[in-house]
């Protein structure tokens, strides 16, 4: 259509030079003063533009006066400030968020940490390979399913956990950043365990959520990293299966008084956890979050998919405006979904039912008849990027997933327990030790084709689903 026009337009012109009145050459024409008329209003208005720009050059901080107190929109989109600088309403900062699921010390573990020689525990080989991917992160969390009630008490794993302050030690130097410890051990050695774990959290420095010395306290917070807030919470399942007559976690009898100082939830009492929950992230916002993290203990153990009422809490979590649910307990790693509000069909809620175990003694080998023992081998990290634009909103740009295998191989000494990152390791597989053992190789690309399997393409089908902010 361009080309048509253009040839009319030239064809057109041309007619009009042929069709021209004939002018004879000697005859002489008047002086045309009307046109020397226009050409010098032409030439002025051309030296007022030019005077007007070097005017404009020579002050470059100068602004329209109805711009003071307002946003004005320039051509190019950008936003001009009080101080006559420019921001970029596509400019943005970043944070990553990485969360893994849950660290147990079984009693083999404890003693293979131990060294009889000394009579001090050392786990610190067991997170050996993963301390670049968590240093590569900006704020990592983990799931802190032990107690460290101290030596008073009998070092133990299952069923009643307590680990020595090594374990605890070994994970700070791993470089985590905030322990979760609302889960169906935290009651384990019970208020004295839960009191003096948290202690050691706090002599250490690092953040927690999930349970609180003082119940005056709050067992959520806000924490801010790169100048993003996100608010976090965390809960667990009383794994009480509805029964409210007496309460209990994990099948121990609280103590009077003693609920006040963790973060559960009772599946007949859920209307009383959703009212909470809701006050909990208006307050949340209300302190500066601009994005709700919620980790949670629920589940069936050993199932590979999430069940109903995962499901629906989830769904109900979404409604009251959480943006990331990321679930433990079931000791595997659980299918992923994108979760729409039903109350507000904008809002998106991206779902991590499980993330597996993070390490433990369980094992294709330690579970017996168990259904899907060798899933228990196989954890997950969740990498997510969030971006806060200088137009205000915040969100998750990109998830990455970081399958993980724990390699347990007996050496000539003692029982070895290596969290495998595994994509990097099967890259390099003696960078990574899977040649320490005859099996490690093969089981090493089995847990990696579980985990993937499991989770379905979730990080392909949140990049196709991501909503990117654009002027």
């Amino acid at each position: 259509m361009e080309t048509v026009m253009n040839n009319n337009y030239n064809m057109n012109y041309g007619r009009r030079k042929q069709n021209a009145p004939h002018r004879s050459p000697n005859k002489k024409s008047r002086f045309p003063f009307g046109m020397l008329f226009i050409s010098m209003l032409a030439i002025t208005a051309v030296f007022a533009v030019i005077w007007a720009a070097a005017l404009r050059n020579s002050s470059p901080s100068a602004k329209p006066s109805d711009a003071v107190g307002t946003v004005q929109n320039s051509e190019d989109g950008t936003l001009p400030t009080d101080s006559g600088n420019v921001v970029d309403p596509n400019g943005y900062t970043e944070m990553t968020l990485l969360s893994t699921g849950d660290l147990m010390y079984h009693s083999p573990q404890i003693e293979a940490a131990y060294n009889s020689a000394d009579g001090t525990y050392d786990f610190s080989q067991t997170f050996k390979y993963i301390r670049e991917v968590v240093a590569d992160a900006d704020y990592s969390v983990i799931n802190f399913e032990t107690t460290l009630a101290g030596s008073e008490y009998e070092y133990s794993g299952w069923p009643t956990f307590n680990s020595p302050d090594e374990g605890f030690e070994a994970v700070l130097d791993a470089g985590f950043d905030m322990m979760l410890f609302a889960n169906n051990h935290c009651y384990d050695k019970k208020l004295p365990g839960v009191l003096r774990t948290i202690k050691m959290f706090e002599n250490a420095g690092v953040d927690y959520v999930g349970a609180k010395a003082n119940t005056s306290d709050k067992t959520y917070k806000n924490v801010t990293v790169n100048g993003i807030t996100l608010g976090i919470l965390n809960s667990t399942d009383d794994l009480s299966y509805g029964a409210t007559g007496t309460r209990t976690v994990n099948g121990i009898t609280l103590d009077s008084g003693d609920l006040d100082h963790l973060d559960v939830f009772n599946l007949s009492l859920l209307d009383q956890f959703y009212a909470e929950t809701a006050k909990r992230i208006k307050s949340l916002r209300d302190g500066g979050a601009e994005l709700i993290v919620y980790y949670i203990h629920w589940g069936n153990e050993y199932s590979l998919e999430h069940n109903e009422t995962q499901a629906a809490m989830a769904k109900k979590l979404c409604d009251l405006g959480v943006d990331v649910i990321i679930g433990g307990h079931p000791h595997v790693v659980q299918d992923a979904e994108i979760i729409t509000s039903s109350t507000d069909p904008s809002h998106k809620t991206l779902c991590f039912y499980s993330l597996g175990n993070f390490v433990s003694n369980q094992n294709r080998l330690t579970l017996g008849d168990t259904a899907n023992k060798e899933y228990t081998e196989n954890g997950l990290m969740v990498k997510l990027t969030v971006r806060k634009y200088n137009s205000g909103e915040c969100l998750v740009t990109n998830v990455e997933t970081i399958p993980l295998w724990v390699h347990r191989y007996r050496d000539t000494a003692k029982m070895n327990y290596i969290v495998i990152p595994l994509e990097s390791a099967l890259a390099d597989p003696s960078a990574f030790g899977l040649y320490d053992s005859s099996f490690g190789i093969t089981n090493a690309k089995s847990a990696l084709q579980m985990t993937n399997a499991t989770l379905g393409g979730i990080c392909e089908a949140f990049a196709g689903a991501v909503s990117l902010p654009v002027k």
